[in-house]
This record gives C-alpha cells, structure tokens and sequence, in this order.
C-alpha cells in the first residue's frame, strides 16, 4: 500500500448505534494505514461514543446531541436541542476539513457534510441498512459526491468502507485487497473487572462458556423468556457454563430467565460495562444472540456466533468469524420485503433450532 505522509484532517459522520460503529471500523483501519498522519475525527451518537474513543485509529470524538432528540424518521426533532446543536455545528466548522465522509443519505448527516466545507464530501449510497431520509439524497446531490454500493451480495461493512475507498482513490493512495476484519479494543481495567466478576462466581479457567445475549435493540427482535431458559438448559447439556447478558434494563428479565433454568447460570446483566461483559464474551466458545450488537463485538473477538435473525438478509451478519444464522426469513440470504410479518419470524425459532447450530459450530465439548 502506498502511504500518504501530508497531515490531513477526516471527518467521519457515524450517527449509529454500537454495532454499525464496530462494522465501521475496518474502514478506519484502512484509512489510518493508507494515511497514518491524517488526524481522524468520528462525529458519533452517544450509543457510540466511547467505543469509538477507545479505537487506535481514531484520534478524536464530537458527541452528536442527545439520544432523545434523535430520531431518523423525524430529523426535525434536533431542533428540540438548540444548543447541543449549536455546538456540534459550531466544532465542525471550527477545523479546515481535507474530508468529510458519510456512510448514509440521512439529513442530519447531510446537511453537516455541507457545513464542514471540506474538500472532498463523500457518501455511501446503499439500501443494504436503511433508505435515505426524504430529501437527504436531493440535498446531497449539492453537498456531496455520491459513490454508489454495487454488488447482490455486499456487506455492510464494506458500505462503511464505500467513501473511505473513494477519497483514497482521490488521493492516488491504493486501497488494501480487502477489507480487514472488525476491531474491539478491552482495556486492562475492564480484564481484571471480568476476571474479578467471573471469580466471584466460581468459573474456574478450564470450564467451557457460552454467553447468552437476551436482549436486542430492534422490536422485530424478541424472543421469551421460556424458550432462553430452554437454549440455556441445552447449551448447560453440552457442557458449557452459561453466561447470561443484556441491557441493564432486562436485568429483571435475566432473573425471571435463570430462575426457570435447571443448571443456574452466571448473570451479567447491568453488573458490568460493556467494554467488561466484551472481555467475559472473549472467553467464551460461543455466543448466541439476537440480530443486535454484541454479535459484531464477538466478530471483532474471534468468538464464533450463532445469530437468531428475523427480517434481516446476510448483508450484516457477523464479518469475517464463524457464525450461524438461524431464520424463519423465508427471503434469506435478503432481508424479508413485508413489514406485516417481521413481528413474527423471530417468535418461530424453536431452541432446538438454536441449539444444533451450536452443536455445528462448535462441535462438542471434548472435540
């Protein structure tokens, strides 16, 4: 690869949540390599604010307005925010911006693409994840320079990667063969915190893991409490002591879960940060999780998956890690078209289901 060695200033428009943020950073990989003394600065939701200040690649954070004034189907509710919208507009005009890349067609994200006045504006335009806001492309189309996502099978994360490839092809800097693998970065403090945590409850180093996720941030994506008791009974079966996760707000819920099972799990919910819960998850054999975040922190782990999908196709599931899905998406490898049924497909998965595509994956426990 040939590098780049004029300091630049990148600015990255992520208005995510956790897990589009650790799909993205492949493309900060490749971008702080192609240009190792460009200074990247990432504007991001507070979902993803701390992930993003923790990556190596990226040498600054501006926190986007509050989580309550966001919301993609109404961008007009950051006007509810006047000042922490001043100052988000105020610091993006305050540097001279070689770049201002986005990965989406959202306003928002539009519209402080042309505020930056940086060189080079630079979208991602695709429809693997979400449609553009209604008027965004229009905008953009002053704004920005659009670089479409081509191909039936592209991955989500190579549609963080679209405009991060096309400035480089800008700069006559050649971009890697391909797209390396997810980032997660657990610091020291959160090790001994899950060293601690998993001490206190008697796992001793030779015992095989396997962590459960119960929650997800999507309505499509629910399941009930009897039929996680059931999957942690059959993974307790296998011979892994399971460990039990999820928002700090399911933590009654995890209760109700383990209390139900017949082999008593470990429960981490609201115990532990997430950088904390992602240094157990790197113990495990295995995670078994709803279409929802933690599953592209395994993949960045190297902690194979086995994802209970609804509606969702292929486009996001775990990047370069061994994984199953498991999907009653009749559409599957592409997302299912009827919004009508969405509700219902992950409610079909039987445990079962879930609990042979472990034994797929991992094999057993003295294989």
């Amino acid at each position: 690869m040939i590098q780049t060695t004029e300091p630049r200033e990148i600015l990255y428009l992520h208005m995510a949540a956790l897990g589009d943020a650790v799909m993205a950073s492949p493309a900060m990989t490749v971008l702080k390599a192609a240009c190792p003394e460009a200074r990247i600065t990432v504007l991001a939701r507070a979902q993803a604010q701390a992930y993003f200040a923790t990556l190596p690649q990226v040498d600054r954070v501006i926190p986007f307005v509050g989580e309550r004034h966001v919301d993609r189907r109404r961008p007009w509710r950051l006007l509810g925010a006047p000042s922490e919208l001043q100052r988000v507009v105020k610091e993006v005009r305050s540097t001279r911006w070689h770049a201002c890349l986005q990965w989406r067609s959202q306003l928002p994200d539009t519209l402080l693409s042309g505020l930056s006045r940086a060189s080079h504006r630079i979208v991602g335009i695709q429809r693997i994840h979400r449609p553009a806001t209604l008027g965004a492309e229009q905008l953009g189309m002053f704004f920005t320079e659009r670089v479409p996502l081509t191909g039936e099978n592209a991955h989500l994360v190579e549609a963080f990667a679209l405009p991060v490839l096309a400035l480089l092809r800008k700069w006559e800097v050649m971009p890697p063969s391909e797209l390396p693998g997810l980032t997660y970065p657990i610091g020291l403090e959160e090790r001994r915190a899950a060293q601690e945590f998993l001490l206190i409850n008697g796992v001793r180093s030779h015992e095989r893991l396997a962590m459960i996720n119960i929650s997800a941030k999507s309505e499509f994506n629910r399941w009930t409490d009897d039929k996680f008791s059931a999957l942690g009974d059959g993974l307790a079966e296998m011979g892994m002591r399971v460990v039990l996760s999820g928002v700090p707000e399911h933590r009654e819920r995890e209760i109700v879960i383990a209390s139900r099972m017949k082999s008593p799990p470990v429960l981490s919910t609201g115990r532990l940060s997430m950088g904390a819960v992602a240094a157990v998850l790197e113990r495990c054999r295995v995670l078994v999780a709803l279409n929802t975040g933690i599953a592209h922190v395994s993949a960045a782990l190297q902690v194979p998956v086995v994802v209970l999908n609804g509606r969702d196709g292929a486009s996001i599931t775990p990047w370069k890690v061994p994984h199953r899905v498991v999907t009653r998406n009749s559409h599957y490898p592409k997302r299912h078209p009827d919004p009508k049924v969405w509700p219902s497909l992950v409610p079909l998965i039987e445990p079962q289901e879930v609990i042979a595509a472990v034994q797929e994956l991992v094999g057993s426990p003295t294989g």
